[in-house]
């Protein structure tokens, strides 16, 4: 059994965010597992003694949703530089985020990648299909970008700020058009592809007037209280991104 993911948890008390707890994501062959821990730093230690832990199994079976046949099928052998999205586990747990939630995400960032196939814009991200393991849908499979929007910013390496802004604004407009709203726009859903920037992540994507689903906007990017799939949702965080270029990125 090894270990794939793990990540510390803090919760709210007396309106401050204190450690909680530990999560580990462990993996043997197909099967994957979670367990908690109350010890810290455990992303640096190398010490974790998995005997003692107590250990649940993740049904993954249900986190991957049908295989439909009316569903692209990646190139097999992948090409290089390709990227093979799945969920992070580290949330998953058996009465807060059930398995459900994990296949409707999956599927919501599928669907809404089948209509941009039809209808592909230089400034999104680039869909290759899903790779079907046992029925199901192992992860959605795109083109893989050097590195989003904050690394970039971090990095320092100067870029064409205004077309960078203007890329985005394009590809969101192009996604309003065919009907779909993306409400996650933030800095780290935009790849910067040399000056080209790339929006990617619509496992938060309705069709516009939708309720949104289990999986929001990011905090911070998005608007608060919003409960419906609506053009300003993208628009606002277009403008947060807009903020952040003329601030320089800090």
């Amino acid at each position: 059994m090894e270990i794939c993911e793990k990540g510390e948890v803090y919760a709210e008390k007396d309106g401050d965010l204190v450690f909680d707890h530990s999560k580990i994501i462990l993996r043997q062959g197909d099967d994957f597992f979670y367990a908690r821990t109350d010890q810290r730093h455990i992303l640096t230690s190398s010490t974790i003694d998995i005997g003692k832990l107590q250990i649940h199994r993740i049904p993954t079976e249900s986190l991957r949703p049908p295989m439909n046949p009316r569903f692209t099928r990646a190139p097999d052998p992948l090409p290089e530089n390709t990227y093979l999205k799945q969920p992070s586990l580290l949330e998953y747990d058996d009465s807060t985020r059930p398995a459900e939630n994990y296949f409707c995400q999956v599927l919501t960032e599928v669907e809404a990648y089948e209509v941009l196939r039809k209808h592909p814009h230089p400034n999104i991200a680039q869909y290759l299909g899903c790779i079907p393991e046992h029925g199901r849908i192992k992860g959605p499979c795109f083109v893989k970008y050097p590195m989003n929007l904050s690394q970039r910013l971090k990095d320092g390496t100067p870029f064409n700020k205004s077309l960078c802004l203007q890329g985005i604004e394009s590809g969101i407009r192009h996604m309003h058009e065919l009907g779909l709203i993306h409400n996650d726009i933030n800095p780290s859903n935009i790849m910067m592809d040399g000056e080209n920037s790339v929006i990617i992540d619509f496992d938060s994507c309705k069709e516009e007037g939708a309720k949104l689903g289990l999986k929001g906007g990011t905090f911070g990017w998005d608007i608060d209280g919003a409960e419906y799939a609506r053009r300003e949702n993208d628009l606002y965080g277009l403008s947060k991104i807009q903020d952040l270029l003329k601030e320089g990125g800090q």
